[in-house]
């Protein structure tokens, strides 16, 4: 990953801020942004993403870049990727590829991935390091159509993210997650410098693409001692005192404890 996209992404920034830009005014394209930061179109396309991630700007298919409306209500939820949830913490993120190749049916995952019962898959095992301090591991299931487009691809500083969403144009729109306690394995803990049975976050996610095709389906291993997960919710309450309705989620993001 080229560092110069986050001087690219602080620039933008900082004209969308001085209203150099207006809200829906269209950004230079990419040729232009590369032509004059003289980067890659894959070190802008990461500048960009950093600031629709952030609310700034959003895409329309075809036409470009534009900036976005400021919004007076709360930032609501984003799915964000493991690189992103770092930057946004000022730390440094990196993975260590395990293993990555094609693995028979499972009986548990080709369901949750709604692929035929007998189709192979591809498996995907990685330590994430925070600061150079493994934080967390992960193991992904992938169809092949999908596997197959990460082979050959830096898996050691790329997230699945980046490059399904930026080499081919394949974006990440929703996923469902769920978050239990759980020991660590032998396997687990070695990878993560951790004694056998000791207590790990597992998040469960199923991550969708366009039309809720789904892409892959992860579990992650966090290491609590690292990373842990806070929520803001409101009462919403109506004429009748009554909020059964439930509690909107505002806020709903991993904390990094270094």
């Amino acid at each position: 990953m080229d560092p110069r996209y986050v001087q690219i992404a602080n620039q933008l920034r900082s004209e969308i801020h001085d209203k150099r830009f207006e809200a829906g005014d269209q950004l230079p394209s990419e040729k232009r942004l590369c032509e004059y930061f003289k980067v890659s179109r894959i070190t802008v396309r990461q500048a960009l993403k950093a600031l629709e991630n952030e609310g700034l700007i959003f895409k329309k298919q075809g036409l470009g870049a534009f900036v976005k409306e400021e919004n007076p209500t709360p930032n609501l939820v984003q799915l964000t990727d493991f690189s992103e949830d770092m930057r946004r913490e000022g730390l440094t993120s990196s993975s260590k590829l395990i293993s990555f190749g094609k693995v028979p049916a499972n009986d548990v995952i080709n369901p949750i991935l709604e692929i035929p019962p007998e189709k192979s898959l591809m498996k995907l095992e990685r330590i994430r390091y925070a600061n150079e301090i493994p934080v967390a591991f992960d193991i992904t299931w992938l169809p092949i159509s999908y596997g197959h487009l990460l082979l050959d691809q830096d898996l050691n500083s790329r997230t699945i993210y980046e490059i399904l969403e930026d080499e081919y144009e394949i974006p990440i729109k929703a996923g469902r997650y769920s978050i239990s306690a759980s020991a660590a394995q032998p396997f687990i803990a070695d990878h993560l410098k951790l004694k056998t049975g000791a207590p790990l976050l597992e998040i469960k996610r199923c991550s969708r693409t366009n039309g809720g095709k789904k892409v892959y389906y992860q579990t992650r291993y966090n290491n609590p001692a690292y990373i842990s997960y806070e929520m803001e919710l409101f009462r919403e309450d109506n004429d009748q005192g009554d909020s059964r309705d439930g509690l909107p989620l505002i806020e709903f993001c991993p904390k990094f404890n270094f």
